[in-house]
């Protein structure tokens, strides 16, 4: 047992339901010779934990666009009945954009989604890995940044309060399938080139660093509870770039969950 819960869920038991979810992105993934790994604390609590970070409540996946792009036309026929893909192209109302495989028949619905018609179950997050070039880099995230705005504006009411006429009348007007659109060609952008860098453009990505291809693309496996997922093998490089001293734990008083769920079912 765990000592943490969430909305009185164990959190080993959430903990089983995020692994069946990778167990089956990982057989697809397999199957169709698809590369992904580990990412963010999901990375982390490998190396640092040898599983999960004993307080994260959710598994995060990476893919370089290519692979994504051949996960998500796998999926169609090889994904088990049981779970399902949840993502902007799937579901309009979906503010984000990243692909979600959850787990149908469970209820995990996070605070900031409560009152936004999607799936709201257990889930498992796959990010894109897109070309970055860098003397344009901090226009194509300012844009991506002012695109996830609007679909927040439209979705979520974030910032409505306080926002101008003509705020209201620009962002009311753009309709959401020209926002994807446009979020999918920013994002896309320079995948055309041989870049040296890639980055996750999607959802918080923009402040990771900017990783060199060769990083990403030489994989090993490392133990992951009792499976074993893969990782980049420069992942040191990568976690210190993201989180400095990782091997050191964060105060007690940050050892906490850190998403706002506010129902929970498995």
């Amino acid at each position: 047992m765990s000592e943490f819960n969430i909305c009185g869920v164990d959190l080993d038991d959430i903990h089983a339901a995020l692994l069946e979810i990778t167990d089956e992105i990982d057989r697809v993934c397999k199957k169709n010779n698809i590369k992904y790994f580990l990412s963010g604390g999901s990375m982390l609590g490998a190396v640092r934990h040898g599983g999960f970070i004993p307080w994260d409540d959710d598994v995060d996946l990476w893919m370089t666009r290519k692979n994504f792009k051949k996960f998500k036309k796998a999926i169609k026929n090889d994904l088990d009945k049981k779970y399902f893909r949840e993502d902007y192209f799937t579901n309009i109302n979906c503010p984000l954009s990243i692909m979600k495989i959850e787990k149908k028949g469970t209820r995990y619905v996070e605070g900031v989604f409560k009152d936004t018609n999607v799936g709201h179950c257990i889930y498992v997050d796959i990010f894109p890995l897109d070309n970055i070039w860098l003397p344009a880099y901090k226009l194509q995230t300012a844009i991506l940044i002012k695109l996830q705005s609007v679909r927040d504006f439209k979705l979520r009411g974030n910032g409505r309060e306080n926002a101008s006429t003509a705020k209201k009348i620009l962002y009311g007007l753009m309709p959401l399938n020209i926002c994807r659109a446009l979020t999918e060609f920013t994002m896309r952008f320079f995948n055309i080139f041989a870049t040296k860098r890639l980055n996750q453009l999607s959802h918080r990505g923009r402040y990771w660093p900017k990783f060199i291809r060769e990083e990403i693309e030489d994989l090993t496996v490392i133990k992951f509870e009792d499976r074993e997922y893969p990782i980049p093998k420069e992942y040191d490089k990568m976690l210190r770039e993201c989180y400095g001293d990782y091997m050191k734990l964060p105060p007690k008083e940050a050892q906490q969950p850190g998403h706002d769920i506010i129902e929970c079912k498995i």
